[in-house]
């Protein structure tokens, strides 16, 4: 099968859709079948030699809802689109996020073969959607099957585009994560490794919730100095947050910017605990299952999305969205157990096994075959419909 994905995000711009978009094509690649991706050009680096890509506009960059989200821009974007897709002649086009604009807007618009679109926001009260899905509203209806990758994200999407929707979730490369877990080498380089480590790995940007954390930290060092905190990612509150460290526990904030994936995999490896303080608009949480995936417990906030991931008392353990004094607590609970900590990250591994790209893929291909009018080829777990959703 001949499978084009569209999307505003790609790499060299890290997140939660570049690797989905990645990770998917590799095993659909394993599968056999010929996967391109359709971007914009993104400024930075990054190797393209699976998946192939083709770029078409340039990327911009708008701050936007606590995040930076992106569109695409250009001269006559419309032919080169309607051209491409003629040239290329897939058999199934998969537009991630088919309700943003613009580029898949513009493919949907110009398509003429069957789309599946996957559903990754939860923007429940975007202000943007409120405004244009009327617009996008027929595009968007032209997608042969919807997928969501949560029921938080189901419930954000068909509340302005109704119909039937089937869940299939965010995934990880179970095998990287854990096998890095096992490695012996697994400790921060040029960190004091006798101390004990919080991980946090996103972008710094409002709504990833990194002031609660590090309030949360400088309160368990009131009482305790056996631990350091690792905050991994960039973006353009990185210097406000490195701001609000006071100068006596700076030495104990390591603020390490983004990594390459392979290193990614090594801070988890090396971390104890993982902390995701967010504060919300987060649709599943893949850092979730990547920390699960390396054998270490998690905490955070209990926000719509994450607990679609980890079960407190399970997994690990998610307290009331900004109570500081609660995840403070609910750190200090793993730092003072190590059975603890093994117990939670044993179930996380399991959890975490069960969403291997591997599973993932065996779902989106039998959507494709869906959509292409033949018969399941799979069953299909997750499915789930919302078809009485209204948009207001």
């Amino acid at each position: 099968m001949k499978i084009g994905m569209v999307s505003e995000f790609f790499y060299p711009q890290p997140g939660g859709i570049s690797e989905h978009i990645r990770a998917l094509s590799r095993e659909l690649r394993l599968r056999d079948h010929e996967v391109t991706v359709i971007t914009s050009e993104i400024r930075g680096s990054v190797e393209e030699r699976d998946p192939r890509v083709i770029r078409i506009g340039k990327s911009q960059p708008v701050h936007y809802n606590g995040a930076v989200s992106r569109v695409t821009y250009g001269w006559k974007l419309g032919p080169k689109m309607a051209a491409m897709l003629k040239a290329e002649n897939f058999d199934v086009l998969h537009i991630h996020n088919p309700h943003m604009p613009t580029l898949p807007l513009i493919a949907l618009r110009e398509t003429l073969c069957p789309v599946v679109g996957t559903f990754h926001s939860n923007n429940p009260w975007d202000l943007g959607s409120t405004l244009f899905h009327p617009v996008m509203r027929p595009w968007v209806n032209k997608t042969n099957i919807r997928i969501a990758v949560s029921p938080t994200a189901l419930r954000a999407a068909s509340r302005h585009y109704p119909g039937e929707y089937r869940v299939v979730p965010n995934g990880v490369d179970y095998d990287f994560f854990a096998e890095a877990a096992c490695r012996a080498e697994t400790q921060f380089p040029g960190l004091d490794n006798a101390k004990k480590k919080i991980l946090f790995v996103g972008a710094s940007v409002r709504r990833k919730g990194l002031p609660y954390l590090l309030k949360a930290f400088i309160q368990l060092r009131e009482t305790r100095d056996d631990l350091e905190l690792v905050v991994v990612g960039d973006g353009p509150d990185r210097r406000r947050m490195q701001n609000r460290v006071p100068s006596a526990l700076r030495d104990d904030v390591h603020f390490v910017g983004s990594v390459p994936r392979a290193k990614l995999a090594e801070y988890y490896a090396a971390a104890d605990i993982f902390c995701a303080p967010s504060t919300g608009q987060e649709s599943f949480g893949m850092v979730l299952l990547e920390a699960m995936a390396a054998g270490i417990p998690v905490t955070g906030f209990a926000i719509d999305g994450y607990t679609d991931v980890v079960r407190t008392g399970e997994e690990g353990i998610l307290v009331r969205p900004k109570d500081v004094k609660a995840l403070a607590e609910s750190l200090a609970y793993f730092l003072d157990s190590r059975e603890e900590r093994n117990r939670f990250a044993r179930h996380g591994q399991v959890k975490a096994r069960a969403h291997d790209w591997s599973e993932i893929a065996r779902q989106v291909e039998a959507a494709y075959h869906e959509a292409l009018g033949a018969p399941h080829q799979v069953e299909l777990p997750f499915t789930e419909k919302a078809e009485a959703a209204k948009a207001k």
